[in-house]
């Protein structure tokens, strides 16, 4: 009866100390993922070392215990300088997500401004930019002459430029 008692006591006593020993694990560590090990490993080492002998003072003991695991785990860390730089494989190619929103945001202007567009100036700025074609080629296909070609695109330029702005959705160098 007597041993059961006592073992009692050493449990109630155990529970009391590790609430505080958490906290002096973590405040040690603070890393959230280690804390726990060691405080599970301080007590398994206390439950091996009751088997063999008996502990005066718990609390000093699990301690003790304790920050030797916590000084075992800093040494077992690898050893990385405290700033290291980027790989290039590492940075993501991607545009960021507000970067792409605005670009489509932007695409839909454009689309639009194009459909509001008079035909024939459509049609040659969408040759001459989308499809590369040269203002001569335009021009020979078109029975115009190129210098009226120029001006078409210039004058689609324009009215995007100005549709873009009206949207305030301006800083659009290449269109």
């Amino acid at each position: 009866m007597r041993t059961t008692v006592r073992a009692r006591y050493e449990l109630a006593q155990e529970d009391d100390i590790r609430d505080e020993l958490t906290r002096f694990v973590a405040r040690r560590l603070r890393n959230g993922n280690d804390e726990e090990d060691i405080v599970q490993e301080t007590y398994l080492r206390i439950y091996r070392y009751r088997q063999t002998g008996t502990i005066a003072n718990l609390k000093a003991f699990c301690f003790s215990v304790a920050q030797n695991l916590i000084n075992d785990h800093f040494r077992r860390l690898p050893r990385m300088p405290a700033t290291c730089p980027i790989e290039e494989d590492f940075i993501c190619p991607m545009p960021r997500i507000d970067e792409a929103l605005l670009h489509r945001e932007r695409v839909e202007a454009i689309v639009a401004i194009l459909k509001n567009m008079p035909p024939l100036r459509r049609e040659i700025f969408l040759r001459r930019r989308l499809d590369d074609h040269p203002p001569a080629v335009i021009a020979t296909d078109l029975d115009m002459r190129q210098s009226a070609v120029e001006k078409h695109v210039f004058r689609a330029h324009s009215d995007i430029r100005q549709g873009l702005a009206k949207r305030k959705l301006t800083g659009w160098s290449r269109i």
